[in-house]
């Protein structure tokens, strides 16, 4: 007896139930739908979701369209000319005709070649414009996730979803004019062809069917092979990423071999499943050339018939033959465009995975709008996790006074950054309730929020552009002397005037020509130039030597004197001059 089971990934299989014994983990999980349940629309599919890129661009569509239509009638028109040629100009010896007609063609020719010359500089003008309303679109909405997403997924698969995009814009621009150009040039093409011979276009029309049945044997194994080929990309290029993210741990432990030989493995997975597709592809084509063949060598089978019989000429016949490439030639390109459309929807599916998820910012405008925080910061019974881990904060009660400098101290994974993180509201507490000035920080717009709070976090992260660049991110309208006196204020002004370039000097990926210590008064300028109602500094100064350490912190009690601060530290010489230091101990069970 077979089973009916769906997988995400693979749609409904059949299992006997030995085979389901052995691929089932022995887990099951059972979901019930709480109160607050709600039922999600369904993924939208792929021209529903993204054929809107191509309605701003209808002109353009329209002069593809003509060119097409007029390169496939010029086509038609010069395949009368052997029927001309060899039932009118060479029985009536035509000397002259021959020499024009001749000429003729070859003008039509050379307009033939310039008409697909320019149709194909069209479609690739309307590829790049889809390409960059899509891949914007993606980003765009990738940047505009919550921290919750950046944390369970990693970078090579969000970055594989751009090379996804590429399988989209083809499906939208190619397969859509394919289908609408070429359903038409069969109808067209069948026309011409009945009127020639209606015998033979009933040969060639008894085709169609077996054309259709080949593309409804591969419809699943390709779109099974296309979503197996991504997800392994997908894999191989996260992978790569991290490995060279981490480059410098494998060459610590001497890890190059082993860093390679994961890769290969993860990269043959990767090219066997290409070597599949592409096997696949050459199978459905091999049927594709046999039908076409055979139907061609039946077609002069009989044609030669007729023309013993009389029932058409040899011109007929010749003029008959050179048409059929305008009725299979279309039959055979919605043929071939069927493995894209396959690969289109399967990377529209993936694309979708991210597009359909919620936005960190939605309805902003509705909320709070702060001009300035005054300060005042109230943690109530809060309660967090990441995920389905264990908690991380639990029950937290802490109010913090407009003005007062707090020292947040304890073990490593007793909370500390991620405190920090909920007054950002990079995550909403589980439980319990944050409040700042009054307000619920549910209730408060994230733009302005943030706007109002200078954060120097424990990894500093610089940009690939100039230091002044990085110092003055995110700030609009800011002064180079503004720019300068943040960093003098940091402590960072005098060494990058000793660097050749000074403030244009490039600080190389995430800040790779810079040392640690500087990485972090360039952090510190970034936050001192935004004039920040409540400052956080998460270990901003681990980097330093003492002697800095010390400037920098009497620079930040000057700056400090009315805001309200947060600092998390380690060092006793960092937290020894706050108005309180609150210790966070591990979450209890």
């Amino acid at each position: 007896e077979m089973n009916r089971i769906s997988r995400p990934a693979e749609g409904i299989k059949k299992y006997s139930r030995e085979e389901f014994l052995k691929i089932w983990s022995g887990v099951l999980i059972l979901l019930v739908p709480e109160e607050r349940f709600e039922k999600g629309d369904k993924t939208t599919g792929l021209f529903g979701r993204f054929f809107s890129l191509i309605t701003p661009h209808k002109r353009l569509l329209i002069e593809i369209f003509l060119a097409s239509i007029l390169f496939t009638i010029l086509g038609i028109i010069g395949a009368f000319y052997f029927k001309f040629l060899i039932d009118e100009v060479l029985i009536e010896g035509m000397n002259k005709t021959l020499h024009l007609v001749s000429v003729g063609m070859i003008v039509l020719v050379l307009f033939r070649v310039f008409l697909n010359a320019f149709r194909s500089h069209l479609l690739s003008y309307l590829s790049q414009k889809i390409d960059i309303a899509l891949i914007l679109q993606y980003y765009q909405h990738v940047l505009k996730l919550p921290l919750s997403f950046f944390d369970s997924r990693k970078v090579g698969e969000i970055l594989s979803r751009l090379s996804d995009a590429s399988k989209i814009r083809n499906a939208i621009s190619g397969a859509t004019l394919t289908v609408m150009i070429d359903t038409l040039m069969v109808i067209a093409g069948g026309i011409v062809l009945y009127i020639q011979s209606g015998i033979l276009f009933g040969i060639s029309a008894v085709l169609i069917p077996f054309y259709v049945l080949i593309v409804l044997i591969f419809n699943k194994s390709f779109r099974d092979i296309h979503r197996k080929e991504m997800e392994q990309a997908a894999d191989t290029e996260a992978y790569l990423v991290e490995s060279i993210s981490g480059v410098s741990t494998i060459k610590a432990f001497n890890g190059e071999e082993e860093a390679s030989l994961e890769t290969e493995k993860r990269f043959l997975k990767f090219i066997r499943s290409i070597f599949k597709a592409v096997w696949l592809r050459n199978i459905q084509s091999s049927f594709q050339l046999v039908l076409t063949l055979v139907g061609e060598i039946v077609i002069l089978w009989v044609g030669g018939i007729q023309v013993i019989k009389g029932a058409i000429s040899l011109g007929e016949l010749i003029t008959f033959n050179a048409l059929l490439a305008y009725f299979f030639e279309p039959i055979q390109n919605l043929i071939n465009v069927h493995p894209l459309l396959q690969e289109a929807f399967v990377a529209a599916d993936r694309l979708g995975e991210i597009l359909d998820l919620k936005v960190e910012k939605e309805n902003e405008h509705r909320k709070i709008n702060l001009q300035k925080i005054k300060g005042k910061i109230e943690f109530r019974d809060v309660s967090f996790r990441y995920g389905t881990r264990e908690l991380v904060l639990k029950k937290i009660n802490l109010t913090i006074q407009p003005g007062e400098k707090v020292a947040l101290v304890g073990e490593s994974g007793s909370g500390k950054t991620t405190l920090v993180k909920l007054l950002l509201k990079f995550y909403l507490p589980e439980e319990g309730e944050i409040l700042i000035d009054g307000f619920n920080i549910k209730d408060l717009n994230l733009d302005s929020l943030r706007e109002r709070i200078g954060y120097v976090p424990q990894d500093v992260f610089l940009f690939s552009g100039s230091i002044y660049d990085n110092i003055a991110f995110g700030q609009k309208l800011n002064s180079p002397t503004q720019i300068i006196e943040a960093a003098q204020k940091a402590q960072a002004h005098d060494f990058i005037n000793r660097l050749p370039l000074r403030y244009e000097t490039p600080v190389g990926e995430r800040g790779s020509n810079l040392s640690g210590g500087q990485k972090q008064r360039i952090a510190i300028a970034r936050a001192i130039l935004k004039k920040p109602d409540l400052l956080i500094l998460d270990e901003a100064t681990s980097n330093l030597d003492s002697i800095t350490e010390n400037i920098i912190h009497q620079t930040i009690e000057e700056i400090c004197k009315d805001i309200t601060t947060i600092i998390i530290a380690h060092r006793l010489s960092t937290v020894r001059k706050s108005d309180r230091i609150v210790f966070l101990g591990s979450s209890p069970d």
